[in-house]
């Protein structure tokens, strides 16, 4: 017999004892030419991917070993070492045709294809292990987001999609409902959470419970996590100067340090922020990117320290403070690089000038500005009329000279589709006391509006309806909308309806006088696929319980809410509804019929802007809840 060469010693590895037939076939084998053997390496190859079996094949007097380190099992097909090395030798073996190394190349494609799956398998089921373990694992979010898998519906959900699209959901999605996902599962409350602590508002007042307030300045000097979460922080005080509101200041002086990833802060209510209260701020916070003061009186000496503010508010009563309103000018001067939000807001009926802050070169870079019961005089609207960067212009309370205001409305001019005053507005708020009879005031007002596309946010007060349903249909981009209709009847809501977009979130409808109870124009509405909002208001109020007797205080406010949760069963997309003032977050069941309203606090006193949650920016814009700043009547009976 002659000697077996390397190539078979190799296919048989360590020595074995062998039996006649299998050196027969050795011989048999090595007899044959190189092609032969390749066909013969080939056919043996195929066959073991398919049968599933690697225990070699019968050459000489042995059995071949098998080497099965590496190999999965699926439907009966295996792959691993052996039958890498059989196609590899194979390969390379010259002379051969190309439909045969076809085959090979796919045979040796489809199982290393067969056995990458079955590896990726395995690894899913270790990172759903992981995502049960520790949902907010970097790692594993990492892999998630780089993965392009297909993923089955029988994964979980948090895994068929990354955490930053579930996060931009849940940004859709009312506070309220937000709440349910604290119980869906571990992934999902992690984004409740950041979401729910975004915001704290914490009141301190001899009438107030004060548990919860404590009990957040407690944590956060103990849960750093927990303190990483609040990026604005809002304290609304109501306190005579005394020594119970001296322990709660050197409480929350003790636990500012603690809010580590503090952005926003607004001091609200009386005593006003004062000077000890600035350092102390400044000092724990200096980067603050929003520094809010809303109160009596502006007290706040020393704000000028603060560096890189991008929103400023100050809301002061009158120049009656302990700062001087000079400093307000000197807060804008050395944040002129950063500062893009101005909010500034005071009290007709007491004498307040913005003319010196407006003096500063900030205004011109400002993208958003609010002016709130305020008198709003020539110098200030003609720097207005220079701030061509605004996107966002609200305008409440008087103007010293109205006549001069319509002169700079009525500067507007569309050259190449481009307006000259504001060109990139997008919301504009003009609401106006005592100036009903300034028509013309109205009408250059009007005319400024026209040929906006862009203008997303629109409410113009107590414009003449005429003037308003004029502007309309050039706002393609309209979304949201406060309007006031004197006499509504179905003439003028229809013409409301056909002249705004399809595409309107939230809707904001005032009358005067009604041809029949403004709820049951709610179903005309429904033309509005996306709505998610609808106030209607014809300046009624909820049943006083003094003013009847309790029988009919009790018909009366089912009556009331009756009517209220009309509009919702009306209208299916919406989540929240206002009626006469209040407002309520809609609750389905599970049939359509299943309807509930929960109400929503009322305003307190010196809200600013946000007040309770209102499930998107649009909402809130819409109703906004300090115009008029209710310096002196809590509640619903603030008109």
């Amino acid at each position: 017999m002659p000697p077996r060469n390397t190539n078979a010693n190799a296919m048989a590895g360590p020595s074995q004892p062998q039996d006649e037939l299998t050196q027969t076939v050795f011989g048999a084998v090595e007899s044959l030419t190189q092609v032969r053997k390749a066909g013969f390496l080939l056919e043996t190859s195929l066959a073991l991917i398919e049968s599933g079996r690697l225990r070699g094949a019968a050459v000489g007097a042995t059995m071949l070993p098998t080497k099965e380190k590496g190999w999965r099992e699926d439907s009966g097909r295996r792959y691993g070492e052996e039958v890498e090395n059989y196609l590899d030798v194979y390969l390379r073996t010259p002379g051969l045709e190309k439909k045969d190394i076809a085959r090979a190349l796919l045979a040796r494609g489809n199982a290393r294809k067969t056995a990458g799956e079955r590896l990726l398998a395995k690894a899913q089921q270790d990172f759903q292990a992981v995502a049960k373990l520790d949902p907010s694992n970097r790692e594993l979010q990492g892999y998630l987001r780089k993965s392009n898998m297909i993923h089955f519906v029988d994964e979980p959900a948090s895994q068929r999609a990354p955490p930053e699209i579930w996060e931009r959901i849940a940004r859709f999605i009312p506070r309220y409902h937000l709440r349910s996902w604290l119980f869906v599962s571990a992934f999902h409350r992690d984004i409740a959470v950041r979401l729910i602590f975004h915001t704290i508002d914490l009141y301190f007042g001899e009438d107030q419970d004060l548990n919860r307030g404590l009990d957040i300045f407690d944590r956060v000097k103990v849960d750093p996590v927990f303190a990483s979460r609040i990026k604005a922080l809002r304290l609304h005080w109501a306190y005579e100067e005394n020594d119970m509101f001296d322990l709660m200041c050197r409480m929350f002086k003790s636990a500012l340090p603690a809010f580590g990833a503090l952005r926003e802060f607004e001091w609200i209510g009386y005593p006003e922020f004062r000077a000890d209260m600035v350092q102390a701020v400044l000092q724990a916070h200096p980067h603050l990117h929003t520094l809010g003061l809303i109160g009596w009186h502006f007290d706040a000496v020393g704000v000028s320290a603060f560096s890189g503010l991008r929103r400023f508010i100050l809301r002061a009563e009158d120049d009656d403070g302990f700062a001087d309103m000079g400093e307000v000018r000197t807060v804008l001067d050395q944040n002129q690089e950063t500062l893009r939000h101005l909010t500034l807001g005071a009290y007709l009926q007491r004498n307040h000038s913005w003319d010196h802050a407006f003096q500063s070169a900030t205004i011109r870079n400002l993208t958003h500005l609010e002016l709130v019961d305020t008198r709003i005089s020539h110098v200030v609207l003609a720097r207005i009329a220079h701030a061509h960067r605004l996107e966002s212009l609200t305008l409440h309370g008087t103007f010293e000279e109205p006549c001069s205001a319509s002169v700079v409305f009525g500067s507007d001019h569309v050259i190449d589709g481009v307006h000259t005053f504001l060109p990139h507005l997008e919301e504009f708020r003009f609401v106006m006391v005592g100036h009903d009879d300034e028509l013309a005031l109205f009408q250059s007002v009007a005319q400024f509006l026209r040929q906006r596309p862009k203008l997303r946010r629109l409410d113009l007060g107590s414009c003449p309806w005429d003037l308003v349903h004029g502007v309309l249909p050039d706002l393609a981009g309209l979304r949201v909308l406060r309007v006031r209709i004197a006499n509504l009847n179905e003439s003028n809501l229809g013409a409301l309806l056909k002249a705004v977009p399809r595409e309107m979130q939230a809707l904001h409808l005032e009358c005067a006088v009604s041809d029949k109870p403004i709820h049951e124009y709610a179903s005309a509405f429904i033309i509005f696929p996306a709505i998610t909002m609808l106030h209607l208001d014809s300046n009624r109020r909820r049943p006083q319980p003094n003013l009847l007797s309790d029988k009919e205080y009790q018909l009366q406010t089912e009556q009331w809410t009756s009517n209220a949760r009309s509009i919702a069963r009306a209208l299916p997309a919406i989540d929240f509804v206002g009626w006469h003032g209040e407002h309520y977050v809609v609750v389905r069941g599970s049939g359509c019929e299943k309807v509930e309203l929960k109400e929503l606090p009322a305003r307190r006193r010196l809200d600013c802007a946000k007040g309770v949650d209102f499930g998107s920016e649009d909402a809130a814009w819409m109703e906004r809840k300090d115009l008029p700043m209710d310096y002196e009547t809590p509640g619903l009976q603030q008109t």
